[in-house]
């Protein structure tokens, strides 16, 4: 018999990167574990997520209950959970606790959010003393990258602490290998994926659009950040000309098909984000060949080299954004070869077996 494992959150839909990677976790490791889904599915305050507010309120009451009978009716062995800031940290102990009263033989965090550290930081007081009280309360913690596991080690987390490196769908995988990826079938546009806002760095690329004089197209997928965003931007997009370069694509979730036809026609992914943990479109890009131009964030450091198979800016820096986006016009056969050493690195470090090994790996240390 298989061991069971509770895993979220997971969505019907995978919509966000958490339920996106958990899903590909779950079809992973599909022979070996008996995996079950912890649904969360909501329809309201999606840009507030991060929020204490009496939708999230109400959320987490429904889900809190769903945990509950799921915990009791299933008897899992391990119950596998995202750990996130703001006032959905105490959300997900609330949750790991819980799981471990009710019968779990293990719980396990999955640290999630670039700006944890800030978050953790900027705590104060009893609240922090219980921050490091919690995490240190449950049986392993996490992490996408070496930076976690040392900043974590650094503000005196003693729970075990592992290295998982983030799976990218499947599906999507096995579809973009069909596909012949070389320059001479992109179409020289470049690409963004995610939260249309400041987070991500999308201000940035509309400021450094403006000082473009080159034929520089781009095509941006994703959904407003936080309330008003995307009012925001297309007001600046036709205030200053900008919709014959910038398309806007507003989408929750690419549906796997057009996302194969972005990553495998336009050659340069632009992502000037300024907080990350370890993003799932980078390596969706490095995945596809892409040329990539990127800040030196989260995990991404640890991975990828500057020139060799990326080309890393400064977060906020408008002009190193217009300076990558020239020298990518400017220079295809570079740009094809950084794509082409973007693949070699996810082949070599970032594919399916490797990370499905990782987490096997974790599983079956915490439950020696």
């Amino acid at each position: 018999m298989k061991d069971k494992i509770l895993i979220g959150p997971v969505n019907p839909n995978d919509l966000g990167s958490i339920p996106t990677l958990n899903r590909a976790f779950m079809i992973g490791l599909s022979k070996k574990f008996e995996f079950i889904p912890f649904n969360v599915t909501r329809k309201y305050g999606k840009s507030e997520v991060s929020n204490f507010n009496i939708i999230n309120l109400s959320y987490l009451v429904k889900q809190f209950f769903l945990l509950i009978i799921q915990l009791l009716i299933k008897r899992p062995i391990i119950f596998h959970y995202a750990i996130t800031s703001n006032w959905n940290f105490e959300k997900s102990m609330l949750f790991l606790k819980t799981a471990k009263l009710l019968g779990a033989k293990r719980t396990i965090g999955h640290l999630h959010g670039g700006s944890f550290d800030v978050f953790i930081k900027g705590l104060k007081g009893n609240r922090k003393k219980r921050a490091l009280r919690l995490l240190n309360s449950i049986d392993a913690i996490i992490v996408a990258s070496d930076y976690w596991k040392v900043f974590l080690k650094g503000i005196n987390v003693k729970t075990k602490i592992e290295v998982v490196n983030n799976p990218i769908d499947l599906l999507y995988v096995s579809k973009i290998k069909k596909i012949q990826k070389n320059e001479e079938v992109r179409n020289n546009r470049f690409l963004f994926v995610g939260s249309l806002g400041q987070r991500k760095g999308f201000y940035d690329i509309i400021e450094a659009s403006k000082l473009q004089e080159s034929n520089y197209l781009l095509d941006a997928v994703g959904s407003e950040d936080r309330k008003n965003d995307l009012n925001i931007i297309n007001q600046l997009i036709s205030q200053n000309n900008l919709s014959s370069r910038i398309n806007i694509i507003v989408s929750e979730k690419m549906n796997i098909d057009d996302k194969v036809k972005y990553f495998s026609l336009n050659s340069v992914f632009l992502f000037p984000s300024h907080n990350e943990n370890f993003p799932l479109v980078i390596i969706e890009a490095a995945c596809a060949g892409m040329a990539i131009i990127s800040t030196r964030v989260g995990a991404i450091p640890e991975f990828f080299t500057h020139m060799k198979n990326i080309y890393f800016i400064e977060p906020g820096s408008i002009e190193q954004i217009n300076e990558a986006i020239n020298f990518m016009i400017q220079n295809p056969k570079e740009r094809q070869n950084l794509g082409n050493s973007a693949k070699n690195l996810y082949d070599k470090r970032l594919s399916e077996k490797i990370i499905m090994d990782q987490l096997d790996q974790v599983y079956c240390q915490v439950l020696k």
